[in-house]
């Protein structure tokens, strides 16, 4: 079968026939989901494959069992990822340039993309992804699309959501730390970032070791319980250092903390630039003890994080006791935290153990660290050197030492990110105070409890993923709503400020209800006012009042409350698994807070894992970021399809692999055969094999389906496509060809094999199913029906007894080394003429020149010598000779 040719046949016939475009309909049950946003800065490609492919593949599934489903679509431009991408062809980064390239455009779209800007730039990207989405059979109800900061009308519905979360007292405005974009002069939400998704503000102890001249230099660190083992101060002698006044001191540190501590609401003026050498040999005082410390060069320290002064704890540390060594420094650690399964020097043993000689031994290192930092948390406690919190656990002592030492003036505070992020725009944030910032009220307890009914409600594929979301509410903590800089909706009632891209993109999957009205009624933005919204999405006010304040006409807004009433809630939403930490729980949030009644509440949501290329990670430096367009060309989309979407479940990430190509190739070339041969089987009457037949389709039926419900595919896969088609081709076989099978029999296998397949290889199993003289679409509503009745337990039995006596069989010819003729006697007559029924087979199979069933009563008399063994119950007796 030529898959790329038949593709564009299939595509062409839904299209033309709207197979997927959903409408109301209250004869039949609804089903509806969405596919995650793609930002608008480029083509989708591989990475996307997984999340997208399982998503189609599961409305494919759902309409195939009789529900009216609605798979939507739109697209993101809300943000830094348009602007960024725009500003660095400008620059002519070549990375960028190459980039966009590989995606299919070309030297004049990036001249458009210059001149005409974001919109421009958006709309291309959207029309490319849309073409990539039709060339892989995704089942998208296009009519629905919209593209977030672009459409005035998508726009207008992030004010109202706005609106109504400020009214209920959700959306405040505080002082908050923010990971902030000092280019953009921007807070950065995680899908602004080109680097640190997931990463956020976190507050460090800074500890201040004073030189003899009063002079501090500041320590920022996570492990404040550890300065009563500080041996020494770190500094870069490559790096600029300032000496700065704040406050009634002066704080000597990197010339990059400078701008982070402005940031966090600090009056700094620089005095001047001191020299690192300068500083490297003398000594400070450790305000712990007063015990005089030396500082010490160390080109690992980086000036960028957090003061730029980093102190050195050698008995906890890996990092700094490899660093003392290769100084050859004869500083002795000190021993601070006693910790189960170490001695006194953890970070010593750890480093000795895994033989780390050279701070270069980075990833290395960073194991060691790992190991020895979760180990102290989880089970320290700290030693008799640390005085009245002697005892106390690592993991619990840390508010109250910090309290404690910046009440002795001996410490302070600042903020940091948890690692490195990297804005859109390529520009490195760090952490700011924002002050009169707009947030949501994420840390409210009343929110936070009525997003767990939520979730004690719904249902996860699969069930693991439940604590992460219930984990991710109880830390999660007011997050920054807005931004000044990129694209996006303006707050309705503070125009300077624009809705941040994880917050604009939460209830969208309300607004697909009623974007295919907007969209061919060509609603203008002015007309969807609150009060409409009020209308169709919560039941508020008089439709005739309404109607006439908006000026948008009764019927209309009386269907797009119909659309919504009858397609909401969302029954399924499934994304990636990095997802849990922001836009699945946000939403959820989100939901609570807009809808009072549960019954609007997302239903289920599945998470998947990350994809990685023959067992390596994307990236563009090993070239295998390959675009969606590039594999269906090469491939074909089914093949493509089937590959991704089966090639792992649960929160495991998916691999592709090519060599998986040819197994799925061979399987599907099989079937084909079948659909072409299968009208030469003529039989009509039954046996036990056609029996076993029935029996095993109708299990394969039932386990594909219950796994492919909870969204297990590659577990659903092993009985749809491998045991079924292998089971069939031995039917065939054990039939002794085609033309002597149960033709009823093997129609319904060949047909129930195209269902069961049909939601990966959409495109062959139309053609096939076509071929098989059906009129209607396979993906229109054909999904086989597990019939209970046709499950025959004691032929199962039989079966297993066949299996086994193969298995003995090849064990009597190994031993003997004999396979001319062979005699079987069984216990039961079912046993001897199930066996009767293949007795064609079996001597095909082995080769035997004569081949011979009786019954274990006429042993004695075909067996006078007793040369086969007793035959019992389920094991017939062997000879061969």
């Amino acid at each position: 079968m030529d898959f790329r040719k038949i593709e564009k046949k299939w595509q062409g016939k839904w299209e033309k026939s709207e197979t997927f475009e959903a409408n109301v309909n209250s004869k039949k049950k609804k089903f509806f989901t969405s596919i995650i946003i793609p930002y608008v800065n480029g083509n989708i490609h591989i990475g996307h494959s997984f999340t997208y492919t399982r998503t189609d593949a599961y409305a494919r599934f759902k309409r195939m069992q009789g529900f009216n489903t609605l798979l939507a679509q739109g697209f993101h431009a809300t943000g830094e990822p348009i602007l960024g991408a725009i500003e660095r062809l400008k620059k002519g980064d070549k990375s960028q340039i190459d980039t966009f390239k590989m995606y299919g455009a070309t030297e004049k779209d990036f001249d458009n993309f210059k001149k005409k800007g974001p919109e421009f730039a958006a709309k291309f990207w959207m029309e490319k992804i849309i073409e990539s989405s039709k060339l892989m059979g995704f089942s998208v109800d296009w009519r629905r699309k919209f593209i977030t900061a672009i459409d005035p009308a998508f726009n207008r519905f992030i004010e109202w959501q706005y609106n109504t979360l400020r009214k209920k007292g959700y959306v405040i405005q505080g002082t908050h730390p923010v990971i902030w974009c000092p280019h953009d002069q921007s807070p950065t939400g995680d899908h602004d970032r080109l680097k640190g998704e997931g990463e956020s503000p976190i507050e460090f102890a800074v500890l201040k070791f004073k030189l003899d001249s009063s002079e501090v230099l500041p320590c920022a660190t996570l492990r404040p319980e550890t300065i009563y083992g500080v041996t020494n101060l770190w500094l870069n002698p490559d790096a600029k250092y300032v000496k700065t006044k704040i406050g009634n001191e002066t704080w000597i540190v990197s010339k990059e903390a400078v701008e982070k501590l402005k940031d966090q609401l600090r009056n700094i003026d620089i005095i001047n630039e001191v020299s690192a050498n300068n500083l490297i040999g003398k000594s400070v005082i450790n305000p712990i003890n007063n015990k005089k410390i030396p500082v010490l060069s160390g080109t690992f320290v980086d000036p960028t994080t957090a003061t730029g002064v980093v102190m050195s704890v050698p008995s906890h540390a890996p990092y700094d006791y490899v660093a003392l060594k290769e100084l050859k420094e004869k500083i002795q650690p000190v021993s601070v935290i006693k910790v189960e399964g170490f001695g006194e020097h953890p970070a010593v043993e750890v480093c000795e153990k895994m033989g780390i000689k050279s701070t270069k031994e980075t990833e290395k290192l960073d194991e060691a660290t790992s190991l020895v930092y979760k180990k102290e948390f989880h089970t320290g406690t700290l030693r008799e050197i640390t005085g009245k919190y002697a005892g106390m656990k690592v993991s619990e002592v840390k508010e109250q030492l910090v309290e404690d030492l910046v009440k002795q003036k001996i410490a302070d505070k600042m903020w940091e990110t948890t690692n490195l992020v990297v804005c859109r725009c390529t520009t490195r944030c760090h952490v700011k105070i924002l002050e009169n910032q707009w947030f949501l009220k994420f840390s409210d307890k009343e929110w936070k409890e009525k997003v767990k009914q939520c979730i004690a409600q719904m249902k996860f594929y699969p069930e693991e993923a439940r604590s992460q979301f219930l984990n991710t509410v109880d830390w999660l903590d007011d997050k920054a709503c807005a931004r000044k800089s990129g694209l996006g909706t303006r707050l309705p009632w503070d125009k300077e400020w624009l809705v941040e891209t994880l917050s604009d993109s939460v209830i969208y999957m309300a607004y697909y209800t009623i974007a295919r009205i907007i969209n061919e009624k060509k609603i203008p933005a002015e007309k969807l006012t609150d009060e409409v919204f009020d209308f169709v999405f919560l039941g508020k006010g008089n439709l005739k009042d309404v109607s006439k304040k908006s000026g948008l006409d009764e019927k209309i807004m009386t269907a797009m409350k119909e659309e919504f009433e009858y397609f909401y809630p969302v029954d399924m939403r499934n994304s990636a698994k990095e997802l849990v930490q922001n836009h699945l729980t946000y939403a959820l949030f989100h939901h609570v807070a807009i809808w009072d009644n549960p019954k609007y509440w997302p239903r289920s949501y599945g998470v998947n894992g990350f994809v990685t290329v023959s067992g390596e990670k994307m990236a563009k430096s090993k070239g295998n970021i390959i675009p969606l367009k590039d594999l269906i060309s090469k491939y074909g989309a089914d093949l493509v399809r089937i590959n991704i979407a089966t090639s792992n479940e649960n929160m495991d990430d998916a691999d592709w692999k090519e060599d998986s190509l040819k197994t799925f190739a061979s399987r599907l070339e099989f079937l084909e055969e079948l659909v072409e041969d299968y009208k030469k089987a003529t039989r009509k009457s039954m046996n036990n094999l056609d029996s076993y037949m029935e029996t095993i389709l109708q299990q394969c039926i039932k386990e594909a389906t219950e796994n492919y419900e909870v969204m297990k595919f590659r577990s659903g896969i092993q009985f749809s496509v491998f045991q079924l088609l292998n089971e069939v081709k031995n039917y065939i076989e054990r039939c002794n060809g085609i033309k002597n099978c149960n033709k009823d029999v093997l129609k319904n296998c060949v047909a129930a094999a195209l269902q069961l397949i049909a939601p990966f290889t959409p495109h062959g199993s139309e053609e096939l199913w076509n071929k098989m003289g059906n009129k209607d679409l396979i993906s229109s509503g054909h999904w086989p029906a597990y019939d209970e009745k046709k499950i025959n337990t004691k032929l199962i039995e039989l079966e297993s007894i066949f299996k086994k006596t193969q298995e003995d069989v090849n064990q009597v010819i190994k031993l003997s080394g004999k396979k001319k003729n062979a005699y079987l006697y069984f216990v039961t007559d079912k046993e001897l003429d199930h066996f009767k029924e293949s007795e064609g087979y079996l001597k095909k199979l082995f080769g035997f020149k004569k081949l011979a069933l009786f019954k274990s009563s006429d042993q004695k008399k075909y067996d006078p010598q007793n040369k086969a063994s007793r035959a019992k119950y389920g094991r017939p007796a062997i000879y061969i000779e």
